[in-house]
C-alpha cells in the first residue's frame, strides 16, 4: 500500500500562480494613482489544475477504500488503526481532486469526505513512531479541503495551526503565503506584510519568495510605508533582472510583473520626492544596473499625466547623477524632447548645449567609445552644433549691431557689458564650431565651419586658436576661396599675439617662430599675392632675430632673388641678413663677402659703415678659432695679432692679445705667452681679463720650476680674491711651493697662517700641522716642534666624527715623539745616594713615560704598537739595571755590602722579570706576520736577558726569511 501512497500536488501554488496571471494581464493604476487598483483575490478567476488522466480508476480507489474500512473495524493497535487512517485520508483527497477535475459532479461531498478523514486521523493519539512530518502534511490537506470547500475562514485556522505548532515545517511557507493573501484581501495590510514576510524570510529556495515580495511591496505601499515598499519591489528586480540579463529575454508573466513592479515603483516616487528619492533610496542598499529603468518609469509617468517639467526633470536629474551612463545620452535626448511637446524653448537650447558638452567630441564619455557606439550620438551632435554655433555667432553679431547704435553719451556706461558680450558669443560661436570640426573632420561643411570659427576666435580676442584655426583653412583644407586671406589673417593674429604685453620671452619667441613660418608658407603657397614679398622680406629678418641663421639665409636668398626685383631697402636688408647668418654659421669667409656687399649700400658718412668693418675684423678672429679647431694654433696666433692691427685698442684686439698668450702656454713657448701676458698685465690693469691672469702666470712658473715667483702669484691671488676657499688654497699651495724652492721661513710662514687661520677642511689642516712639525725639526728647533706635535695630537683627540686613519697615524707619530723624549729624560735619571731621593725621582719619570707609550698604544697604530710596547719593556729592563748599578752607600763591611745586594736584586729582579714578559708578548707578533724593528729589538733584548733560550740566531733568521 505504501507504494500507491500520493505526491501532495500544492493546489495553492497554482491559484498564486493563476492569481498573478490574472493580476500581471491588466493594469493596476488608474488615471489617477490615489485610486486603490491594488490586487484583489475575491476578484481573481477561480483556480483550475491542469486536466489531467486519473491515476487509478474510482472504482478502484472506492474498492481500496472499502478494504481498508473494513480493517479498520478490526484493527486493535493504535499505531495499525492510524496507517488506516492516513491512507483512507489520502484515498479520499485523491477521489475528490479527479472529481474535481473530471468536472462531471459536484466534488464537495468528496472534500466533506475528505475532511471527516482527516480530522480522524489528527484525533488519533501520536506516540514516539509518529512521523511529525506525517501529522503537518494531514494538517496541510485538511486546510486544502476546507479552501477547495470555499470555506476559507476554517482553511485559515488550520494554517494558522500549522503555522504555530510546526514553525519549522515543510508546508509553513506556503500557510504563511494563503495566511497573507486572505489577510491582504480582508484589507489587513499589516497581517498580510507579516505572513509575506515570513514566506520571505524562508528564502529564494521556496517557489512563493518572488511573489510573496511584490504582494509584501503592495502591502508596504496599502499601509503608506513607501521607503519599506521600494525596499520590496526592488528585491522583485533583483529577482527578476539578475545582472546581465535582459528584461525581453523573460516570460510574458515575468515580463507583466516587472513592468508592473517599475509602474508602481514609479507612483510611489512621484508621492515623495521624485527622482531624488531615486538616488536617496539606492544610497544604502546600492545602485542597481536597473537603474535607469527607475528614472524611465517615473518620467513616462509624469508625461503621461502631462507633468512636462518633472518629466524633463527626471531625465536630467539621471543624466546630473550618472554623467557616464549608457543610458545617457538617450536621457538627454528624452529631455530635449519633452521640453518640446511642454513648449518650453528657453530651455531647449540650454539642454542641447548639455548634450554636447556631456557626449560630444571633448567629453570623456566619448573618448571612452567605440566608433560605432559613437555613432547614434553624432546623429544628434550634428544638427545640435550646427544650431548652437549659429545662434552664438547672430548673437555676437547682434551685440556687434548694438555697440555701433550706441550714442556717445551711452557708450561709457553701455560699451563694457556689449563688449563682453560680443565676446562671450563669439567665444562661445568658435567653441560650437571646433567641435563640429572635430566631430566631423570629412564633412562637406568643415571648411566653412573652420574659417568661421577664426573669424569668431578672432574677434572674441582668442588669437591663438584663430591662428591654428586660419592655417587650417589655408594649408589643410586648401580652400581657394578664402585660403589666401585666411593665410594673411593667420600672420595677423600671430603678430598681434606677439605684441601683447603680458607674453613671457619664451612664448613671444615661440609665436614669432609660429608667425615666420606662417609667413615662408604663405610666401610660397601664394607668390601671386601682392604682400608675399614684404611677408617674406620680414620673415628672413625675423629668422635671424630668433636664432635661425639657416633659414634666415634661405629666405633672404629668395628676396635677392626675387622677381620683380625688390627695392633696394629690401636687398640691402637680405644682404645684411645674410652676412649676419653667413657669421652666426661659422661661414666666416662669405660672411666677409656679404658684409661688404651691405658697404655698397651705405654712403660714405653713414655711421653704419664702422660698425661694419668691426664685424668684418669679428669674422678674421672667428677664422682663428676654425685654425684652432683644426688644430692649426700656430696659425691661429697669427690671424689674432692681425686682428689686433685691423682694430686697435678694440674689445676684439684686447681679446686676441688674451687669447693669443693662451694659446702660446699651450704650445708650451712659455717665454713668449709670459711676455704677452705681462703686457697685458701692464696695458690694461682694469680690465675684467686682468684678474684671470694669474693662474696662468703660475702655470708658466711652474712649467720653468721658479717656485718662488710661483708662489708670490699665488699669494697675490690669496689677498685679492674675494673668494675665501681660493684665499686658502692659494695659501697652502703658496707654502708648499716656497718648501719645494727650499724657502723654509716663508713656507713656516704660511703653512703657520694657514694652521692657525683654516681648521677647515680638518685633513689639510691637520697635514700643514704636521709640516711644521717637520719643518721645525729640520731647522733642530725642538721647542716649536714639540708645540705642533702637541698640537696634532689635540686636533685629533678633539677631531670627533672628522677623525681619520690619517689623522690618527699622525697623532700616534707626535705621541711617539714626545713618548720617546720622556724616555730618554728617563734613562738619564742616575740612581745615586741617597737612593730613596734619587729613585722616587726616577720612579716619577718611569710613571710619565709609561703614561705616554700607553697613550700611544691606544691608537691602534701597527707601527707604533710595536715601539709602544718594546719601549715599555725596556723601561722596565732600564730600571732593573738602574737599580743593579745604582751607588752603593759607604762603610759598608763585605757581609753588609752582600747583603745590600741581595735587597738590590730582590728590587730590580721584578722589574726584569716583567720587561721579559712585555718583551715576549711583543715578540710573539711575529707569529702574526708582524715582523718590524722593534719586534727585532725585543728579541734582541730577550737574547741578552735569556740568552739560553733566545740565542739562536740562525732560528730568528730562518723565521724571518719565511716572514719575507
Amino acid at each position: 500500500m505504501a507504494a500507491q501512497r500520493l505526491t501532495r500536488r500544492p493546489l495553492a501554488l497554482a491559484i498564486t500562480f493563476t492569481s498573478l496571471i490574472a493580476l500581471s494581464g491588466c493594469s493596476f493604476f488608474a488615471d489617477d494613482p490615489l485610486v486603490d487598483d491594488s490586487p484583489k483575490l475575491a476578484a481573481l478567476e477561480p483556480a483550475r489544475v491542469p486536466e489531467v488522466k486519473p491515476l487509478v480508476a474510482d472504482t478502484e480507489l472506492l474498492a481500496v477504500q472499502q478494504r481498508y474500512q473494513r480493517a479498520l473495524d478490526v484493527a486493535e493497535d493504535e499505531r495499525i488503526k492510524r496507517d488506516i487512517y492516513e491512507r483512507l485520508a489520502e484515498l479520499s483527497m485523491l477521489r475528490a481532486e479527479q472529481k474535481l477535475l473530471e468536472g462531471t459532479e459536484d466534488p464537495a461531498p468528496y472534500f466533506r469526505e475528505v475532511i471527516t478523514q482527516y480530522e480522524a486521523l489528527l484525533a488519533v493519539p501520536m506516540d514516539e513512531h509518529y512521523d511529525p512530518a506525517t501529522r503537518q502534511e494531514a494538517i496541510y490537506q485538511l486546510a486544502k479541503a476546507h479552501a477547495l470547500m470555499g470555506n476559507t475562514e476554517a482553511s485559515d485556522t488550520v494554517l494558522t495551526q500549522l503555522t504555530e505548532h510546526h514553525p519549522e515545517g515543510d508546508f509553513v511557507a506556503e500557510a504563511q503565503f494563503r495566511r497573507a493573501e486572505s489577510a491582504f484581501s480582508a484589507g489587513d495590510y499589516v497581517a498580510a506584510a507579516n505572513h509575506y514576510q515570513s514566506v520571505i524570510d524562508a528564502g529564494p529556495a521556496t517557489p512563493y519568495y518572488l511573489n510573496a515580495t511584490y504582494m509584501h511591496g503592495w502591502a508596504m505601499f496599502k499601509r503608506g510605508w513607501y521607503p519599506q515598499s521600494l525596499d520590496s519591489f526592488t528585491s522583485v528586480l533583483d529577482k527578476l533582472l539578475p545582472a546581465g540579463s535582459k528584461a525581453q529575454e523573460l516570460s510574458s508573466s515575468n515580463q507583466n510583473l516587472l513592468n508592473d513592479s517599475l509602474r508602481i515603483m514609479a507612483v510611489t516616487f512621484s508621492y515623495l520626492d521624485g527622482a531624488d528619492t531615486i538616488e536617496q533610496t539606492y544610497v544604502d542598499i546600492g545602485k542597481r544596473h536597473y537603474h535607469h529603468m527607475l528614472y524611465e518609469s517615473l518620467g513616462q509617468l509624469y508625461l503621461e499625466k502631462e507633468r512636462y517639467r518633472d518629466s524633463a526633470d527626471t531625465y536630467g536629474h539621471y543624466v546630473a547623477n550618472n554623467p557616464l551612463d549608457e543610458h545617457s545620452p538617450n536621457f538627454s535626448v528624452r529631455q530635449i524632447e519633452v521640453y518640446g511637446q511642454g513648449n518650453f524653448p528657453s530651455l531647449i537650447l540650454p539642454a542641447k548645449e548639455d548634450y554636447v558638452r556631456n557626449y560630444g567630441f571633448t567629453s570623456s564619455y566619448w573618448a571612452d567609445l567605440s566608433d560605432t557606439e559613437r555613432e547614434p550620438i553624432r546623429k544628434h551632435l550634428h544638427s545640435f552644433l550646427d544650431e548652437l554655433a549659429s545662434y552664438e555667432h547672430a548673437s555676437a553679431q547682434q551685440a556687434q549691431a548694438d555697440i555701433e547704435k550706441l550714442k556717445p553719451a551711452e557708450r561709457a556706461k553701455a560699451l563694457p557689458e556689449l563688449e563682453a558680450k560680443r565676446a562671450g558669443h563669439y567665444a562661445q560661436a568658435a567653441l560650437w564650431y571646433s567641435e563640429f570640426i572635430s566631430t566631423f573632420p570629412e564633412d562637406a561643411k568643415t571648411p566653412e565651419m573652420a574659417f568661421l570659427m577664426g573669424e569668431a576666435l578672432f574677434e572674441a580676442d582668442k588669437l591663438e586658436a584663430a591662428f591654428a584655426a586660419f592655417e587650417k583653412v589655408a594649408y589643410q583644407y586648401k580652400d581657394a576661396t578664402r585660403g589666401p586671406e585666411a593665410g594673411y589673417s593667420a600672420i595677423l593674429s600671430a603678430t598681434k599675439i606677439g605684441e601683447r604685453d603680458t607674453l613671457n620671452e619664451q612664448d613671444r619667441i615661440a609665436w614669432q617662430d609660429l608667425k615666420i613660418a606662417s609667413s615662408l608658407r604663405f610666401a610660397q603657397s601664394f607668390p601671386t599675392d601682392t604682400r608675399a614679398a614684404a611677408v617674406l622680406t620680414q620673415a628672413a629678418n625675423e629668422l635671424l632675430a630668433q636664432g635661425k641663421p639657416q633659414d634666415a639665409i634661405a629666405a633672404a636668398v629668395q628676396v635677392t632673388q626675387w622677381q620683380p626685383e625688390p627695392d633696394a631697402e629690401l636687398r640691402k636688408t637680405a644682404w645684411l641678413v645674410l652676412a649676419q647668418s653667413y657669421y652666426d654659421t661659422e661661414q666666416y669667409e662669405s660672411a666677409e663677402y656679404a658684409y661688404n656687399q651691405v658697404l655698397t649700400f651705405l654712403p660714405a658718412r653713414d655711421p653704419m659703415r664702422e660698425d661694419i668693418k668691426t664685424r668684418i675684423a669679428a669674422s678674421v678672429y672667428k677664422r682663428s678659432e676654425q685654425l684652432i679647431a683644426a688644430g692649426s694654433m700656430a696659425l691661429a696666433v697669427e690671424q689674432l695679432i692681425r686682428v689686433q692691427s685691423l682694430a686697435p685698442d678694440s674689445d676684439i684686439a684686447i681679446s686676441a692679445q688674451y687669447d693669443a698668450a693662451s694659446y702660446l702656454i699651450e704650445l708650451k713657448r712659455w717665454e713668449e705667452a709670459e711676455q704677452l701676458l705681462v703686457d697685458f698685465r701692464s696695458r690694461y690693469p682694469n680690465h675684467s681679463l686682468t684678474a684671470s691672469i694669474t693662474p696662468k702666470m703660475v702655470l708658466i712658473y711652474e712649467q720653468s720650476e721658479n717656485w718662488s715667483a710661483a708662489a708670490e702669484e699665488l699669494l697675490k691671488q690669496a689677498r685679492n680674491s674675494q673668494d675665501p676657499a681660493l684665499q686658502q688654497q692659494s695659501l697652502y699651495i703658496a707654502a708648499e711651493y716656497y718648501e719645494r724652492d727650499g724657502n723654509t721661513e716663508n713656507a713656516i710662514n704660511f703653512y703657520r697662517e694657514y694652521a692657525h687661520n683654516y681648521p677647515e677642511p680638518f685633513n689639510q689642516n691637520l697635514e700643514a700641522q704636521y709640516k711644521l712639525s717637520e719643518l721645525y725639526l729640520a731647522q733642530g728647533n725642538i721647542q716649536n716642534r714639540d708645540y705642533w706635535l702637541r698640537k696634532i695630537i689635540e686636533t685629533d683627540r678633539t677631531a670627533g666624527d672628522q677623525r681619520t686613519d690619517r689623522s690618527i697615524t699622525l697623532a700616534a707619530m707626535a705621541t711617539s715623539v714626545r713618548a720617546d723624549d720622556f724616555y730618554k729624560s728617563f734613562e738619564s735619571i742616575a740612581l745615586n745616594l741617597p737612593l730613596k731621593q734619587s729613585l722616587a725621582k726616577k720612579k716619577k719619570a718611569l710613571q710619565d713615560t709609561l703614561d705616554m707609550y700607553q697613550a700611544l698604544l691606544k691608537y691602534g697604530v701597527a707601527e707604533y704598537t710595536t715601539q709602544a710596547s718594546h719601549r715599555i719593556g725596556a723601561i722596565y729592563a732600564q730600571l732593573s739595571r738602574d737599580l743593579m748599578d745604582s751607588q752603593r752607600p759607604r762603610g759598608l763591611d763585605e757581609l753588609e755590602l752582600e747583603q745590600y745586594e741581595i735587597l738590590l736584586e730582590e728590587q730590580a729582579f721584578p722589574f726584569e722579570e716583567q720587561a721579559i714578559e712585555i718583551f715576549e708578548a711583543n715578540a710573539q707578533r711575529a707569529w702574526s706576520g708582524t715582523y718590524d724593528e722593534w719586534v727585532k729589538h725585543s728579541f734582541a733584548e730577550l737574547a741578552r736577558l735569556l740568552p739560553a733560550r733566545y740565542r739562536k740566531q740562525e732560528a730568528v733568521l730562518e723565521y724571518s726569511d719565511v716572514l719575507h
